[in-house]
């Protein structure tokens, strides 16, 4: 609960982040402060640009963690409903700085510039009224990213979680021949993805109690949701299998168990590009990291790894 309560503090009570009764319990503000602070000092070393794209102006968060002159590798990171490119440099800036990767992280569509929302083909907000194509806002932060600083082609991944998440999808479906490899949580798919142009390495980490976007696919219980969903969510395992099939997985995945989830990885596939699926049993709806949310399962240093291990 502790992630819900930092993303509804951090995102200005985010459409994507735990429920509105979360507000009336002790201790709060506090912890509103807390996750505010770890924040702002996370996005210290960030700066901010701006692109003008089919006429709108746009605007992504870069954290350059890059050592040496080489090529580095660049993290997209797409943000939850009702959220800004902020919270993500916050989960991604140690991570970065570890490994020594860059980070681009775009804001969505939203009333003001806390509530960001992504146009993700079923869902979500004012960009999927409106008809954003945020597809090609993550193609030109790629491009405009690169003009800026030493990127290495062959390692650009995209990330996202839950409205981010589901973006991610899209994504890596239209630009799978730019990108090495892609990772989701707590997203989903709607079922009217086009044909993906290249097989893409994805991981997938849903947790089975996520009452925002559920495992089991269907329309949110959270009302402020499921009233901007368009089209019912695929359930996380076909989204899996949407994978395995597009990525031409032929052979049965091999299983492994942790604490707190099942792995299923599924490898001789297309262009070397695997699928793997992490089954949170106790899993909510969340960002989890190793300071607690999510029983210690921390997303981007599982993320990194498999990332690191694929270049396109």
């Amino acid at each position: 609960m502790r992630n819900k309560a930092i993303l509804m503090g951090a995102m200005a009570l985010a459409a994507f982040a735990a429920d509105a009764g979360l507000a009336e319990r002790p201790g709060l503000l506090a912890r509103w402060r807390e996750a505010r602070g770890a924040q702002q000092r996370a996005n210290a070393d960030a700066t901010v640009h701006d692109l003008s794209i089919a006429g709108q102006q746009r605007r992504y968060r870069l954290l350059d963690a890059h050592r040496g002159s080489g090529p580095a590798p660049l993290i997209v990171a797409l943000h939850g409903g009702g959220g800004n490119g902020a919270s993500m440099i916050a989960r991604w800036a140690d991570q970065a700085r570890r490994a020594g990767t860059i980070v681009a992280a775009p804001d969505g569509v939203g009333r003001n510039d806390r509530m960001g929302t992504w146009n993700a083909g079923g869902c979500c907000g004012e960009a999927a009224s409106r008809g954003v194509d945020d597809v090609a806002f993550v193609a030109a932060v790629i491009d405009d990213v690169t003009r800026r600083t030493a990127v290495d082609p062959r390692r650009i991944y995209v990330t996202g979680f839950s409205n981010g998440g589901m973006l991610t999808h899209r994504v890596a479906i239209a630009l799978g021949d730019r990108i090495a490899a892609a990772a989701v949580v707590s997203g989903a798919m709607f079922g009217n993805e086009p044909r993906a142009v290249a097989p893409v390495p994805m991981l997938v980490i849903h947790g089975e109690r996520d009452d925002v976007v559920p495992f089991a696919g269907g329309t949110s219980p959270k009302g402020f949701v499921g009233r901007m969903q368009t089209r019912p969510f695929v359930a996380t395992r076909r989204s899996v299998d949407a994978w395995r099939t597009n990525n031409g997985c032929i052979a049965a995945p091999t299983v492994t168990r942790t604490a707190d989830a099942v792995v299923e990885t599924s490898t001789g596939c297309s262009s070397g590009a695997e699928v793997r699926f992490v089954d949170r049993r106790a899993g909510e709806h969340e960002w989890p990291d190793a300071r607690g949310a999510g029983g210690g399962f921390d997303a981007s240093a599982t993320i990194w790894q498999f990332f690191a291990a694929h270049r396109s």
